[in-house]
């Protein structure tokens, strides 16, 4: 066997980090060296706390640390714009040559990832873990200088197994160079200072406000004084760890629910629909800094909400982060902050579910999820209009549920307009139809209610009545076990997958939202024949035609047609929904509809081409329509 090694491009790799084609954002080196220079001074504070806690109780080292002057972090970012240099400097732990040799000289070695780190057991967890944050500076910088020295705290921390070199040192690194160059220096104070030297075109467009918007963009709080210089200007950022509230909070009908607790902290915002106009910006922060903003869609928010934003600071180490720290793997700690966020909503709302009701999604995209908690509170928010006993009334969903326990029953879905017009002008069918069914269902949340039915529903299909006018849904609901929803979640129907009657070819139903629905029938003989030759432009277009020409018919039923009609393509005037649709159907062909069909069949495609194209026998006749769309005879 022939082996060789695996080796990388090292020029290749490093100018890849240090590009916005990795980081996107051309100032995102500012968040790296900012997280960097915490690192440091978090660091250099949790050595000093620790100093003398390797031999004495806590009380006692807490004494002995409070007898010392206390460490004050500071850091500054000053740019000069006459040298055009950039200036990053901390007073945190700082670097040896050591340091230097083995980790700042090393992509992708980080100290915070280290044996060496780990042993210390300090009381901090780091923000830093790849090991690559430094080549950011790359984007905007030629070169690159550090001065450095190591604290003398690391000598007196607790598990010290080496003393280390607090010899100060400097270290230069010039854009694609293979080495990096350092000496032994004389700088006096520990800490460390970060020296870029920008390119032209950066430079040029560097500005005070620029350094001082990216510190906040990215920051969530600055947790001590952090000093932005430009030329002779100079503010100091220091933002106290809070989260603001929503500035629409207070108005009715948006729900603001306080996190605090020792994983996170923030606010999450519940919207409903007469309030879209007023959603605003998600942003996630994970140890004091930006991972995501309402650019990045990280599905934290519940399926089943209309509408909600959140501000949110983890405040450990808790989600996976990407290399660039511009965004979040989709791992199980993402699915887990998925989980506790739908906890704390569950949570605000036990004791009051109805009052979530104006909150939920329309329930025609999927709302069910794998929380059991989540799903028995929509069970218990969900509510649906019914008519029952004789009266029009509303009941929560997982009432209907209980209320028919250990009974299998016929559900009717029709829209209220529907139901008015049946009572009205049918009323001895309409009695029939009542006993044949022990529940008759609105048009209000009836797909969120078809989605937590997912585990009784044993069929469903259309009824479509002798009766002019009159289709709607049908579903058998098998009550006799109480279930889950959360194993079928992928299973439930929100409509019925088939006619009532195969010899129809299309229909219409009342559940329109929009432009008119014309359903096919896949069963249908005809149907079978145009599945596989759909693809051939002739009959694509030819269909689109026929379609086109039925729903003009449906909406402009007072109109006679004498010919078809080419429209050039799809044409639909928008459909009103107030409008019961199927009553709409009634007489809306004329009685030689189907004879113009086929002449235009014939029109379109040669007997050549349909003997191509298995066309031979396609050909319409009033059986495959609705009796009752096409006008009496003369």
């Amino acid at each position: 066997m022939i082996q060789c090694r695996v080796d990388m491009d090292e020029e290749n790799i490093i100018s890849t980090f240090a590009s916005t084609q990795f980081y996107g954002d051309p100032d995102a080196f500012i968040r790296e060296y900012l997280q960097n220079a915490i690192d440091a001074c978090n660091t250099r504070a949790a050595f000093e706390w620790s100093w003398g806690t390797e031999f004495l109780e806590a009380e006692e080292a807490d004494a002995l640390n409070s007898m010392r002057d206390p460490f004050v972090p500071r850091i500054s970012i000053s740019y000069n714009s006459t040298t055009q240099r950039l200036v990053f400097e901390d007073n945190g732990i700082g670097m040896n040559a050591k340091d230097i040799e083995e980790y700042v000289a090393k992509i992708g070695v980080s100290y915070y990832n280290s044996d060496e780190f780990a042993s210390q057991q300090l009381h901090y967890e780091p923000i830093g873990q790849f090991g690559i944050g430094l080549l950011s500076g790359f984007m905007a910088a030629r070169a690159l200088l550090i001065e450095s020295r190591k604290d003398k705290c690391v000598n007196t921390a607790f598990n010290v197994t080496a003393r280390q070199d607090l010899q100060p040192v400097t270290a230069k690194w010039i854009e694609g160079a293979e080495t990096i160059e350092y000496i032994t220096s004389n700088r006096e104070e520990s800490g460390t200072r970060m020296t870029l030297v920008l390119r032209p075109k950066y430079a040029m467009q560097l500005t005070m406000h620029r350094m001082v918007e990216a510190v906040k963009r990215y920051m969530l709080y600055q947790p001590f004084p952090i000093t932005v210089s430009y030329d002779s200007n100079s503010v100091t950022l220091q933002e106290p760890n809070h989260i603001s509230d929503n500035p629409f909070a207070d108005v009715i009908g948006i729900i603001s629910i306080r996190i605090v607790d020792e994983l996170m902290e923030g606010c999450i915002w519940i919207y409903n629909s007469k309030h879209k106009d007023m959603v605003g910006k998600s942003c996630l922060y994970q140890q004091g800094f930006l991972i995501a903003d309402e650019r990045k869609n990280l599905g934290l928010k519940p399926e089943w909400l209309r509408h909600m934003t959140y501000h949110l600071h983890l405040k450990k180490r808790f989600l996976t982060l990407r290399l660039a720290r511009d965004g979040v793997a989709d791992d199980d700690r993402l699915m887990e902050l998925r989980r506790l966020i739908g906890h704390k909503i569950a949570e605000h709302f036990v004791g009051n579910e109805l009052g979530l009701n104006q909150y939920l999604a329309d329930g025609r995209n999927p709302v069910l999820t794998e929380y059991e908690e989540e799903m028995k509170l929509l069970s218990k928010a969900v509510t649906i209009e019914v008519f029952l006993k004789g009266r029009q009334i509303e009941l929560p969903v997982d009432t209907v549920i209980h209320g028919y326990a250990g009974k299998t029953i016929r559900i009717a879905f029709l829209t209220r307009g529907m139901f008015d017009y049946y009572r009205l002008n049918y009323f001895m069918d309409f009695k029939h139809f009542q006993e044949e069914n022990q529940l008759i269902v609105f048009e209000k949340n009836r797909d969120l209610f078809c989605q937590l039915l997912a585990p009784y529903r044993r069929s469903q299909h259309y009824v479509i009545s002798d009766n002019p006018g009159i289709i709607y849904d049908d579903m058998v609901a098998d009550f006799t076990m109480i279930k889950s929803v959360v194993p079928y979640r992928f299973q439930y129907r929100l409509r019925p997958e088939r006619f009532g009657d195969n010899s129809i070819f299309c229909m219409v139903t009342n559940t329109q939202t929009g432009t008119l629905e014309l359903l096919i029938n896949e069963e249908h003989q005809l149907s079978k024949m145009l599945a596989p030759v759909l693809y051939h432009p002739k009959v694509h277009r030819m269909m689109e035609v026929i379609y086109e020409n039925i729903k003009q018919r449906i909406i402009n039923a007072k109109n006679r047609w004498n010919k078809m009609v080419d429209f050039g393509g799809s044409f639909v005037d928008d459909w009103d929904p107030k409008k019961v649709a199927t009553v709409s159907c009634i007489w809306c062909l004329e009685y030689d509809f189907v004879d113009l069909v086929n002449d235009y069949i014939d029109q379109c495609l040669t007997k050549k081409e349909r003997v191509k194209l298995g066309l031979v026998g396609f050909t319409f006749h009033r059986e495959d329509f609705i009796s009752w769309w096409f006008t009496p005879r003369k």
